[in-house]
């Protein structure tokens, strides 16, 4: 049987009628292998429900992970590339995109290259790049970022890092690129005052419902 203690319901905007519950979230959304605090998740759920975000459907997820110097498990809220792409492709003068990695090769030459192959025991990985093209735009909006900078040293940076840092360049691109209507900036940044709203809603349904279930 389904927990509906702080159940929230709203429309996604991708158009898709989004049902949240803590216990959704932590069984289905949350990645890492470690249980995180309710805070965080209504906390995640405010910010999904604030930005019309469907994490059912992978446009946003918690990642959690042990930090092994203090003893506590700490998530982040991570909102996909594809959640990006889509708003991109969205807009009337959307004219495609490139991405790539950066690499040193064994000439100690760097070249930006297109995808993320990169050989194993001849070049060194440092980073990504991106292009998103506009019709409306004399020029493309690129990015390149430093695998130092954003290498966490943990889960796919381990094993798919040149895949992880050309997401980090893409979505950076993506979001200095892609001119949005102001409705399509609230879906991505809310204003903090909307978010804080909607997680206080959430905790008073949460202690509402345990309030009935303890007079029981």
């Amino acid at each position: 049987m389904t927990d509906e203690r702080g159940l929230v319901r709203y429309q996604a905007s991708d158009g898709s009628e989004v049902k949240l519950t803590p216990g959704i979230v932590q069984r289905y959304i949350v990645t890492g292998g470690q249980r995180v605090d309710d805070r965080e998740v209504f906390a995640f759920m405010a910010k999904c429900q604030a930005r019309g975000l469907n994490p059912l459907a992978g446009d946003a997820y918690m990642t959690a992970f042990m930090n092994k110097s203090t003893g506590r498990v700490e998530a982040s809220v991570i909102v996909s590339k594809d959640y990006f792409v889509r708003t991109a492709t969205q807009q009337p003068g959307f004219d495609g995109l490139r991405a790539g990695v950066v690499v040193v090769d064994r000439t100690g030459a760097i070249q930006y290259r297109e995808g993320c192959i990169v050989g194993r025991s001849t070049e060194k990985l440092v980073g990504g790049w991106a292009e998103v093209y506009d019709k409306r735009r004399g020029h493309p909006s690129r990015a390149e970022v430093s695998l130092e900078e954003y290498d966490q040293h943990r889960s796919l940076w381990r094993t798919k890092p040149a895949t992880m840092i050309r997401k980090v360049a893409l979505v950076q691109a993506l979001r200095r690129g892609t001119p949005l209507t102001p409705e399509q900036k609230e879906s991505i940044a809310p204003e903090r005052s909307h978010i804080i709203t909607v997680y206080r809603e959430l905790q008073a349904r949460r202690w509402h419902a345990e309030d009935l279930r303890g007079g029981d």
